[in-house]
């Protein structure tokens, strides 16, 4: 900052010197053709008494003959001068009648303006003045310029730091780790930018802290509830190897085992199997898939529990969608359990299947006791139960409709619940209807709808399922492996149990 303006000072005072030169030159010809003018009446002689009366030391006067001798020189003595007759301004005023010229001089660094008249005896009159040349006249202006330069220089160093920290001032102010409104204009975009970086880490240190939390959860309640039947079947076979229960009661221990050691495996069952979902697994193997053959297998493999209750089971509709076979039964025989598990006496159950413009609509209802307002959020929670106690009596992990929670959205589905509490429970899933295309003709598919311009070929347009729903998966891999031995470490339990009931004690 400071070169650039002394090189801006340096130029203008060279300029400026240019520019006073030219000035002063041409003032200085101008006052000698003024101060030489009388002498043009005058003789030789005349001149020469004018001229020495002259008192003027800044111009120089001098006469010269026809013959170019100078007779007379306010300066020098005229007998050492040479002879001017090759002078310039001496051929134009002889030939003339005023002639004029400049020489520069090497060793004054000074230029000289003559200006000479023709006298009226055809002598020559002269006179002669210095200008200092404009290098001159810039050395002499030099120190000015850099003293003007130096203040100029002190002057904007601080007034270019006083507004500098005025205008950093505000900045400096701005907290960005809390939400500021930008104190310039320039800055809106800076301060937009920072607000959505800000945003976006808050929320992604937000999904972090949940995704711990469940994951802390998750062991929690897989501890918990693995820790239940194996405290269980701990006691009763500490029992029985003690000899602390008559040879008549041993069945019924044998039976209590048995009924842990299925709990376990079930627990342990479904906890893998969600954590297969979470994982994405089970994409290759989908087709399209008959919604109502599923509804009646599952009906079926529950009807002797549904018998038990009294309870009537019943599908109707028809669909089709693209998906996981095995997946959509694992759903519909868990809402068709939950159904039944949570129903009256001789109360019913409907699986009832729609198309709904593009969409297939799974609605699987019941007559039960219904869920209370308060908890409809949170059944689908794993591990969440509405009554604990029941829930314990009929067998169940807590995860089932978790399961189906992640088949639906696996399938690119969802599922909400609408229940009131002693009156039943509606669960709906909506699945997006497989589209086939040839010419106007449709059939329906899982997967967001495209729509199909070719009459000619016939296709099937629909998306890849995700290869995995949840890229940071809540469960563990090592627990989920040591369930896996786990859980045949139970069914091993189950079957000695089995053949200890059956013929240990027979």
């Amino acid at each position: 900052m400071t070169a650039l303006v002394g090189v801006t000072l340096t130029l203008s005072a060279l300029a400026l010197s240019l520019a006073f030169y030219a000035h002063f030159a041409n003032e200085a010809r101008t006052s000698l053709k003024t101060l030489i003018a009388p002498f043009a009446a005058l003789d030789a002689q005349a001149a020469i008494a004018k001229a020495r009366a002259f008192g003027d030391d800044r111009v120089r006067i001098s006469v010269i003959d026809q013959n170019g001798t100078v007779l007379f020189d306010g300066a020098i003595s005229a007998e050492t001068l040479a002879n001017h007759a090759d002078r310039k301004e001496f051929i134009a005023a002889q030939k003339n009648g005023a002639g004029e010229s400049k020489r520069f001089s090497d060793t004054l660094k000074e230029e000289t303006y003559y200006y000479a008249i023709r006298l009226s005896d055809g002598s020559v009159a002269r006179a002669a003045t210095t200008v200092g040349s404009v290098f001159v006249a810039f050395a002499r202006s030099l120190p000015t310029i850099i003293g003007v330069a130096a203040a100029i220089a002190a002057l904007s160093f601080i007034m270019a730091g006083s507004l500098a920290k005025r205008i950093v001032e505000p900045i400096n102010k701005i907290d960005i780790a809390s939400r500021f409104a930008a104190p310039y204009k320039e800055l809106i975009p800076f301060a937009r930018t920072i607000a959505e970086q800000r945003e976006r880490i808050e929320r992604e240190l937000a999904e972090n802290a949940k995704l711990t939390q469940m994951r802390r959860e998750f062991s929690a309640n897989v501890s918990h509830e693995l820790k239940t039947p194996l405290t269980s079947i701990y006691g009763y076979a500490e029992m029985l190897c003690g000899d602390m229960v008559k040879k008549g009661d041993r069945r019924e221990f044998y039976a209590k085992i048995k009924d842990e050691a299925a709990r376990l495996i079930a627990l342990i069952e479904d906890i893998i199997k969600i954590s297969e979902l979470d994982e994405g697994k089970g994409s290759e193997s989908f087709e399209l898939v008959d919604l109502k053959e599923i509804a009646l297998e599952a009906i079926g493999a529950l009807s002797f529990k549904a018998k038990e209750s009294a309870i009537a089971l019943g599908a109707e509709g028809e669909g089709v969608i693209r998906g996981s076979r095995s997946m959509i039964f694992e759903a519909f025989y868990n809402l068709l359990d939950n159904a039944i598990k949570y129903n009256k006496p001789k109360g019913t159950v409907k699986l009832k299947i729609a198309l709904k413009d593009e969409y297939v609509v799974v609605c699987v209802s019941d007559s039960g006791i219904g869920i209370p307002k308060e908890a409809q959020s949170r059944v689908f929670e794993r591990f969440y139960r509405v009554d604990k106690s029941r829930s314990k009596k009929t067998g169940g992990t807590g995860l089932g409709l978790a399961i189906v929670k992640h088949i639906a959205l696996f399938h690119n589905g969802t599922i909400e619940i609408k229940s009131k509490e002693g009156e039943g429970t509606d669960v709906i899933l909506v699945f997006n209807a497989p589209q086939i295309c040839s010419g106007k003709q449709h059939i329906f598919s899982p997967y967001p709808r495209r729509l199909c311009h070719s009459a000619r070929s016939r296709r099937i347009y629909s998306l890849k399922p995700s290869r995995r729903l949840n890229s940071k998966s809540s469960y563990p891999r090592r627990l989920v492996s040591k369930l896996k031995s786990q859980k045949s470490f139970a069914i091993a339990v189950w079957f000695a149990i089995c053949f200890f009931e059956n013929g240990y004690d027979s």
